[in-house]
């Protein structure tokens, strides 16, 4: 709907003007009377480009390599995506990957490119203030 692009496009510009790219992590429609879209609202994350860390299509994270944080921050996960089935979310920390620790989003990225098709893999991430093991079928 064109009210969901105005509203990503006000989010790109906010973002843009800190010098900044925008990562949509939410996006939420208001109908209004007759079935049409009347209010689109998105929520995004402002962040440095160069911080950006996508995994693989297939694993489907998009994590944040932040210098305070050990470990992958994720940022947004793709529906229907390996992430996605085995129920990593938003704002979760991947700090642990196939037995091996995950010191920042680049390792993610590195391990997740280093798995064969078909294999399983335990994954410990932290949400909140709980650590939680994952197990993920590649």
């Amino acid at each position: 709907c064109s009210s969901m692009k105005d509203a990503e496009k006000g989010a790109n510009e906010h973002c843009a003007r800190e010098g900044k790219v925008a990562v949509i992590v939410e996006r939420e429609t208001a109908e209004h009377a007759g079935g049409f879209y009347d209010t689109a609202v998105v929520t995004a994350v402002c962040v440095d480009p160069a911080q950006v860390v996508h995994t693989t299509d297939a694993f489907g994270v998009l994590a944040l390599a932040e210098p305070d944080i050990k470990g992958a921050l994720v940022l947004q996960v793709t529906s229907g995506s390996i992430a996605d089935q085995a129920g990593i979310f938003r704002k979760d920390v991947i700090f642990e990957y196939r037995g091996t620790p995950i010191d920042t989003a680049a390792a993610l990225r590195t391990a997740v490119l280093s798995t064969p098709a078909g294999e399983k893999v335990v994954l410990r991430l932290r949400r909140g203030q709980r650590e939680v093991r994952k197990i993920l079928q590649f």
